[in-house]
Protein backbone atom coordinates (compact mmCIF):
# COMPACT_ATOMS: atom_id res chain seq x y z
CA UNK A 1 0.00 0.00 0.00
CA UNK A 2 1.55 3.23 -0.69
CA UNK A 3 2.16 5.86 1.80
CA UNK A 4 0.17 8.54 2.84
CA UNK A 5 1.26 12.18 1.04
CA UNK A 6 0.92 15.68 1.60
CA UNK A 7 -1.40 15.86 -1.00
CA UNK A 8 -3.59 12.80 0.47
CA UNK A 9 -3.61 14.86 3.69
CA UNK A 10 -4.87 17.93 2.06
CA UNK A 11 -7.36 16.10 -0.13
CA UNK A 12 -9.02 14.16 2.89
CA UNK A 13 -9.08 17.55 4.64
CA UNK A 14 -10.82 19.40 1.71
CA UNK A 15 -13.19 16.68 1.39
CA UNK A 16 -13.95 16.79 5.52
CA UNK A 17 -14.31 20.78 5.45
CA UNK A 18 -16.49 20.67 2.40
CA UNK A 19 -18.90 18.36 3.53
CA UNK A 20 -19.05 19.70 7.29
CA UNK A 21 -19.63 23.25 5.19
CA UNK A 22 -22.56 21.98 3.59
CA UNK A 23 -24.13 20.16 6.33
CA UNK A 24 -23.72 23.74 8.29
CA UNK A 25 -25.15 25.53 5.62
CA UNK A 26 -28.32 23.66 6.23
CA UNK A 27 -28.44 24.91 9.55
CA UNK A 28 -28.63 28.62 9.07
CA UNK A 29 -31.91 30.07 9.90
CA UNK A 30 -32.36 33.21 8.02
CA UNK A 31 -29.49 33.52 5.92
CA UNK A 32 -29.70 33.41 2.70
CA UNK A 33 -31.52 30.32 2.44
CA UNK A 34 -32.13 30.42 -1.36
CA UNK A 35 -28.34 31.50 -2.34
CA UNK A 36 -27.07 28.97 -0.11
CA UNK A 37 -28.61 25.76 -2.02
CA UNK A 38 -26.64 26.71 -4.51
CA UNK A 39 -23.55 27.59 -3.17
CA UNK A 40 -23.98 23.97 -0.83
CA UNK A 41 -23.95 22.34 -4.26
CA UNK A 42 -20.94 23.77 -5.62
CA UNK A 43 -19.60 21.89 -2.28
CA UNK A 44 -20.60 19.09 -2.75
CA UNK A 45 -18.85 19.09 -6.56
CA UNK A 46 -15.92 20.04 -4.86
CA UNK A 47 -15.86 17.22 -2.25
CA UNK A 48 -16.81 14.29 -5.63
CA UNK A 49 -14.08 16.24 -7.66
CA UNK A 50 -12.01 15.58 -4.19
CA UNK A 51 -12.81 12.04 -3.65
CA UNK A 52 -12.91 11.14 -7.22
CA UNK A 53 -9.21 12.54 -7.77
CA UNK A 54 -7.89 11.21 -4.09
CA UNK A 55 -9.13 7.60 -5.18
CA UNK A 56 -7.66 7.68 -8.18
CA UNK A 57 -4.18 8.39 -6.65
CA UNK A 58 -4.37 5.29 -4.11
CA UNK A 59 -6.85 2.68 -6.10
CA UNK A 60 -5.53 1.20 -9.18
CA UNK A 61 -8.32 -0.26 -10.26
CA UNK A 62 -9.58 0.54 -13.46
CA UNK A 63 -13.10 1.46 -12.84
CA UNK A 64 -11.82 4.29 -10.64
CA UNK A 65 -9.59 6.10 -13.59
CA UNK A 66 -13.24 5.71 -15.57
CA UNK A 67 -15.12 6.94 -12.23
CA UNK A 68 -12.47 9.72 -11.48
CA UNK A 69 -13.36 10.62 -15.74
CA UNK A 70 -16.77 10.97 -15.39
CA UNK A 71 -16.34 12.78 -12.36
CA UNK A 72 -14.23 15.50 -14.04
CA UNK A 73 -17.79 16.68 -15.12
CA UNK A 74 -18.19 18.79 -12.28
CA UNK A 75 -15.33 20.82 -13.19
CA UNK A 76 -18.11 22.12 -16.03
CA UNK A 77 -20.94 22.64 -13.27
CA UNK A 78 -18.98 24.83 -11.12
CA UNK A 79 -18.78 28.30 -12.84
CA UNK A 80 -22.74 28.16 -14.04
CA UNK A 81 -23.16 27.56 -10.58
CA UNK A 82 -20.80 29.93 -9.03
CA UNK A 83 -23.04 32.70 -11.22
CA UNK A 84 -26.17 31.75 -10.32
CA UNK A 85 -24.92 31.97 -6.20
CA UNK A 86 -23.66 35.12 -6.46
CA UNK A 87 -26.88 36.47 -8.42
CA UNK A 88 -29.11 35.19 -5.97
CA UNK A 89 -26.77 36.09 -3.04
CA UNK A 90 -27.08 39.82 -4.55
CA UNK A 91 -30.28 40.44 -5.68
CA UNK A 92 -33.78 39.68 -4.97
CA UNK A 93 -35.53 38.13 -7.80
CA UNK A 94 -38.90 35.96 -7.49
CA UNK A 95 -38.75 32.89 -8.27
CA UNK A 96 -35.29 32.65 -7.16
CA UNK A 97 -32.76 33.13 -10.37
CA UNK A 98 -31.98 30.12 -12.30
CA UNK A 99 -30.06 29.50 -15.40
CA UNK A 100 -31.52 27.47 -18.15
CA UNK A 101 -30.43 24.31 -19.03
CA UNK A 102 -28.45 25.69 -22.14
CA UNK A 103 -25.75 26.56 -19.06
CA UNK A 104 -25.14 22.97 -18.57
CA UNK A 105 -24.82 21.28 -21.60
CA UNK A 106 -21.30 21.41 -21.97
CA UNK A 107 -21.27 19.31 -18.77
CA UNK A 108 -24.01 16.50 -20.22
CA UNK A 109 -22.15 16.36 -23.44
CA UNK A 110 -18.71 15.77 -21.15
CA UNK A 111 -20.68 12.81 -19.22
CA UNK A 112 -21.42 11.67 -22.32
CA UNK A 113 -17.66 11.93 -23.87
CA UNK A 114 -16.83 9.81 -20.56
CA UNK A 115 -19.10 7.29 -21.10
CA UNK A 116 -17.99 6.75 -25.15
CA UNK A 117 -14.38 6.89 -23.48
CA UNK A 118 -15.25 3.81 -20.95
CA UNK A 119 -16.63 1.88 -23.79
CA UNK A 120 -14.11 1.55 -25.67
CA UNK A 121 -11.66 -1.55 -25.59
CA UNK A 122 -8.08 -1.54 -24.14
CA UNK A 123 -6.55 -2.78 -27.75
CA UNK A 124 -8.68 0.37 -29.37
CA UNK A 125 -7.87 2.84 -26.37
CA UNK A 126 -3.96 1.41 -26.48
CA UNK A 127 -3.68 2.74 -30.25
CA UNK A 128 -5.73 6.03 -29.70
CA UNK A 129 -2.73 6.39 -26.89
CA UNK A 130 0.16 5.34 -29.45
CA UNK A 131 -1.50 7.53 -32.14
CA UNK A 132 -1.75 10.46 -29.75
CA UNK A 133 -5.84 10.81 -30.46
CA UNK A 134 -5.91 10.74 -26.54
CA UNK A 135 -3.40 13.60 -25.99
CA UNK A 136 -5.50 15.71 -28.01
CA UNK A 137 -8.47 14.63 -26.74
CA UNK A 138 -7.42 15.50 -23.14
CA UNK A 139 -6.02 18.77 -24.74
CA UNK A 140 -9.35 20.03 -26.33
CA UNK A 141 -11.39 19.18 -23.49
CA UNK A 142 -9.87 20.55 -20.58
CA UNK A 143 -9.56 23.74 -23.01
CA UNK A 144 -13.27 23.94 -23.23
CA UNK A 145 -13.16 23.58 -19.30
CA UNK A 146 -10.79 26.12 -18.67
CA UNK A 147 -12.94 28.49 -21.18
CA UNK A 148 -15.78 27.69 -19.53
CA UNK A 149 -14.99 28.73 -16.29
CA UNK A 150 -13.04 32.08 -17.47
CA UNK A 151 -16.33 32.97 -19.13
CA UNK A 152 -18.58 32.16 -15.99
CA UNK A 153 -15.97 33.97 -13.69
CA UNK A 154 -16.52 37.02 -16.43
CA UNK A 155 -19.70 37.12 -15.76
CA UNK A 156 -19.66 36.97 -11.90
CA UNK A 157 -17.55 39.90 -12.06
CA UNK A 158 -19.38 41.78 -14.04
CA UNK A 159 -22.43 41.03 -12.15
CA UNK A 160 -20.41 42.34 -8.73
CA UNK A 161 -19.32 45.39 -10.30
CA UNK A 162 -23.15 45.91 -11.32
CA UNK A 163 -24.30 45.48 -8.00
CA UNK A 164 -21.48 47.77 -6.38
CA UNK A 165 -22.81 50.42 -8.64
CA UNK A 166 -26.59 50.34 -7.68
CA UNK A 167 -25.28 49.52 -3.76
CA UNK A 168 -24.45 53.00 -4.22
CA UNK A 169 -27.58 53.91 -5.91
CA UNK A 170 -29.69 52.45 -3.97
CA UNK A 171 -28.28 51.52 0.21
CA UNK A 172 -27.71 54.28 2.32
CA UNK A 173 -24.84 52.03 3.72
CA UNK A 174 -22.29 50.24 2.63
CA UNK A 175 -22.46 46.53 3.43
CA UNK A 176 -20.60 43.78 3.68
CA UNK A 177 -21.77 42.10 0.99
CA UNK A 178 -19.22 43.42 -1.49
CA UNK A 179 -16.35 42.25 -0.14
CA UNK A 180 -17.74 38.63 0.53
CA UNK A 181 -18.43 38.36 -2.64
CA UNK A 182 -15.04 40.00 -3.83
CA UNK A 183 -13.23 37.53 -2.01
CA UNK A 184 -15.18 34.60 -2.91
CA UNK A 185 -14.80 35.56 -6.64
CA UNK A 186 -10.77 36.57 -6.50
CA UNK A 187 -10.13 33.15 -4.36
CA UNK A 188 -11.88 31.38 -7.17
CA UNK A 189 -9.75 33.64 -9.79
CA UNK A 190 -6.63 32.31 -7.84
CA UNK A 191 -7.92 28.79 -8.31
CA UNK A 192 -8.43 29.72 -11.77
CA UNK A 193 -5.26 31.15 -12.63
CA UNK A 194 -3.41 28.17 -11.34
CA UNK A 195 -5.79 25.83 -13.96
CA UNK A 196 -4.17 28.06 -16.54
CA UNK A 197 -0.69 28.23 -15.22
CA UNK A 198 -0.91 24.29 -15.26
CA UNK A 199 -2.75 23.79 -18.54
CA UNK A 200 -0.17 25.65 -20.38
CA UNK A 201 2.54 24.12 -18.99
CA UNK A 202 1.33 20.65 -19.47
CA UNK A 203 0.35 21.29 -23.31
CA UNK A 204 2.92 24.15 -24.32
CA UNK A 205 6.00 24.91 -21.88
CA UNK A 206 6.29 21.71 -20.25
CA UNK A 207 8.41 22.93 -17.41
CA UNK A 208 9.50 20.33 -14.95
CA UNK A 209 8.09 22.65 -12.01
CA UNK A 210 6.67 20.79 -8.60
CA UNK A 211 3.78 23.12 -8.73
CA UNK A 212 2.29 23.44 -12.35
CA UNK A 213 0.98 20.18 -12.97
CA UNK A 214 -2.10 18.20 -13.23
CA UNK A 215 -2.11 16.70 -9.90
CA UNK A 216 -0.94 19.65 -7.71
CA UNK A 217 -4.07 22.19 -9.48
CA UNK A 218 -6.71 19.93 -6.66
CA UNK A 219 -4.72 21.71 -3.69
CA UNK A 220 -6.00 24.82 -4.80
CA UNK A 221 -9.66 23.25 -4.49
CA UNK A 222 -9.22 22.39 -0.63
CA UNK A 223 -8.00 26.40 -0.44
CA UNK A 224 -10.86 27.94 -1.79
CA UNK A 225 -13.22 25.59 0.43
CA UNK A 226 -11.23 26.63 3.70
CA UNK A 227 -11.82 30.42 2.30
CA UNK A 228 -15.39 29.85 1.62
CA UNK A 229 -15.92 28.22 4.65
CA UNK A 230 -14.56 31.35 7.34
CA UNK A 231 -16.76 34.43 4.92
CA UNK A 232 -19.86 31.83 4.30
CA UNK A 233 -20.81 30.95 8.02
CA UNK A 234 -19.81 34.82 9.13
CA UNK A 235 -22.55 36.30 6.60
CA UNK A 236 -24.84 38.39 8.07
CA UNK A 237 -28.97 38.96 6.64
CA UNK A 238 -28.16 41.22 4.29
CA UNK A 239 -30.17 43.62 1.86
CA UNK A 240 -30.16 42.50 -1.53
CA UNK A 241 -31.42 45.11 -4.61
CA UNK A 242 -33.91 44.25 -6.86
CA UNK A 243 -32.11 43.05 -10.27
CA UNK A 244 -32.73 45.56 -13.20
CA UNK A 245 -30.86 45.49 -16.63
CA UNK A 246 -29.50 49.34 -17.00
CA UNK A 247 -31.78 51.10 -18.83
CA UNK A 248 -31.80 54.75 -20.33
CA UNK A 249 -33.08 57.49 -18.04
CA UNK A 250 -36.77 57.49 -17.66
CA UNK A 251 -38.58 60.58 -19.04
CA UNK A 252 -39.12 63.95 -16.62
CA UNK A 253 -41.52 63.76 -13.71
CA UNK A 254 -44.38 65.80 -14.31
CA UNK A 255 -43.96 69.17 -12.25
CA UNK A 256 -47.26 67.95 -9.97
CA UNK A 257 -45.30 64.62 -9.86
CA UNK A 258 -41.79 66.30 -8.44
CA UNK A 259 -44.25 68.89 -6.15
CA UNK A 260 -45.72 65.83 -4.56
CA UNK A 261 -42.36 64.13 -3.86
CA UNK A 262 -40.47 66.55 -2.93
CA UNK A 263 -43.59 67.68 -0.22
CA UNK A 264 -43.38 64.05 1.20
CA UNK A 265 -39.53 63.88 1.08
CA UNK A 266 -39.26 67.18 2.96
CA UNK A 267 -41.71 65.55 5.80
CA UNK A 268 -40.29 62.49 5.88
CA UNK A 269 -36.72 64.04 6.18
CA UNK A 270 -37.15 66.85 8.51
CA UNK A 271 -40.24 65.54 11.03
CA UNK A 272 -39.75 62.03 10.88
CA UNK A 273 -35.76 61.63 10.57
CA UNK A 274 -35.82 58.46 8.68
CA UNK A 275 -31.97 59.19 7.51
CA UNK A 276 -31.56 57.75 11.06
CA UNK A 277 -31.92 54.57 10.24
CA UNK A 278 -28.88 52.95 9.32
CA UNK A 279 -30.87 50.50 6.80
CA UNK A 280 -32.85 52.95 5.18
CA UNK A 281 -33.07 52.03 1.35
CA UNK A 282 -33.97 53.44 -2.13
CA UNK A 283 -36.87 51.29 -2.26
CA UNK A 284 -37.65 51.46 1.51
CA UNK A 285 -38.29 55.32 1.51
CA UNK A 286 -39.72 55.48 -1.80
CA UNK A 287 -42.33 53.21 -0.62
CA UNK A 288 -43.33 55.81 2.25
CA UNK A 289 -43.20 58.22 -0.48
CA UNK A 290 -45.47 56.33 -2.04
CA UNK A 291 -43.58 56.42 -5.56
CA UNK A 292 -41.35 54.02 -7.21
CA UNK A 293 -37.52 53.68 -6.93
CA UNK A 294 -37.28 55.03 -10.33
CA UNK A 295 -39.00 58.04 -9.36
CA UNK A 296 -37.20 58.89 -6.61
CA UNK A 297 -34.03 58.27 -7.96
CA UNK A 298 -34.39 60.68 -10.71
CA UNK A 299 -35.67 63.23 -8.65
CA UNK A 300 -32.59 62.73 -6.30
CA UNK A 301 -30.64 62.79 -9.15
CA UNK A 302 -31.73 65.81 -11.09
CA UNK A 303 -33.56 67.91 -8.56
CA UNK A 304 -31.01 68.00 -5.78
CA UNK A 305 -27.86 66.70 -7.92
CA UNK A 306 -26.80 63.80 -5.55
CA UNK A 307 -27.73 60.15 -5.58
CA UNK A 308 -29.60 58.36 -2.80
CA UNK A 309 -26.53 57.47 -0.15
CA UNK A 310 -24.91 61.23 -1.10
CA UNK A 311 -28.58 62.70 -0.08
CA UNK A 312 -29.12 60.85 2.98
CA UNK A 313 -25.40 60.80 4.52
CA UNK A 314 -25.61 65.03 3.72
CA UNK A 315 -28.32 64.83 6.29
CA UNK A 316 -26.48 62.51 7.99
CA UNK A 317 -23.34 64.18 8.20
CA UNK A 318 -25.30 68.01 9.12
CA UNK A 319 -26.91 65.48 12.44
CA UNK A 320 -23.65 64.70 13.68
CA UNK A 321 -22.02 68.11 13.00
CA UNK A 322 -25.40 69.65 15.18
CA UNK A 323 -24.24 67.27 17.91
CA UNK A 324 -20.53 68.82 17.84
CA UNK A 325 -21.97 72.55 18.20
CA UNK A 326 -24.39 70.78 21.35
CA UNK A 327 -20.61 69.54 22.35
CA UNK A 328 -22.41 66.17 22.57
CA UNK A 329 -18.69 64.48 22.35
CA UNK A 330 -17.45 65.42 25.43
CA UNK A 331 -19.55 62.57 26.63
CA UNK A 332 -19.75 60.20 24.25
CA UNK A 333 -17.12 58.93 21.72
CA UNK A 334 -17.15 60.34 17.94
CA UNK A 335 -18.71 56.69 16.73
CA UNK A 336 -21.18 56.81 19.42
CA UNK A 337 -22.22 59.94 17.73
CA UNK A 338 -21.83 58.50 14.26
CA UNK A 339 -23.97 55.76 14.54
CA UNK A 340 -26.60 57.91 16.42
CA UNK A 341 -27.24 59.92 13.56
CA UNK A 342 -27.31 56.36 10.98
CA UNK A 343 -23.67 55.18 10.23
CA UNK A 344 -23.13 51.75 10.42
CA UNK A 345 -19.64 51.87 10.60
CA UNK A 346 -16.23 53.74 11.28
CA UNK A 347 -14.38 53.58 8.30
CA UNK A 348 -18.12 54.28 5.97
CA UNK A 349 -18.43 57.23 9.16
CA UNK A 350 -14.82 58.73 8.59
CA UNK A 351 -14.84 58.39 4.39
CA UNK A 352 -17.99 60.07 4.23
CA UNK A 353 -17.23 62.55 6.50
CA UNK A 354 -13.80 63.40 4.92
CA UNK A 355 -15.11 63.79 1.54
CA UNK A 356 -17.81 66.21 2.90
CA UNK A 357 -16.00 68.18 4.99
CA UNK A 358 -12.46 68.03 3.74
CA UNK A 359 -10.97 66.53 7.12
CA UNK A 360 -11.40 63.80 9.38
CA UNK A 361 -13.85 63.92 12.06
CA UNK A 362 -11.23 64.53 15.18
CA UNK A 363 -9.10 67.01 12.92
CA UNK A 364 -12.45 69.22 12.34
CA UNK A 365 -12.94 69.22 16.24
CA UNK A 366 -9.47 69.92 16.46
CA UNK A 367 -9.61 72.89 14.59
CA UNK A 368 -13.08 74.04 15.80
CA UNK A 369 -11.36 73.98 19.15
CA UNK A 370 -8.04 76.55 17.93
CA UNK A 371 -10.93 78.95 16.19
Amino acid sequence: MNSISILDIVLIAGVSQGIFLALSLQFLKNQNKEANKVLVWVLLISVIMLLGRLLAFRVTADWIKYAGLTGDTTLFLVGPLIYMYVRRLAFMEKPPFRLGWIHFALAVLHLLYGGWYMSLSDTTLQSYFDSGFVYYLYFIVEAVGVLSLGYYVFLSFRLLRHYRKRQHQELSNPLVLYRFLKVFLWTLTACFVFWIASFLNMYFFRLDSTFLRYSSLWLSIPVFIYIVAYYSLRQPEIFRILYKKPTADRARLKPDEIEKIQKRLHYFMLKETVYLDSDLTLSGLSEKLHTTSNNLSWYLNNIHKASFSEYINELRISAFLQKIENEEHQKKTLLALAMEVGFNSKSNFNKVFKNQIGASPSAYIKAKKVA
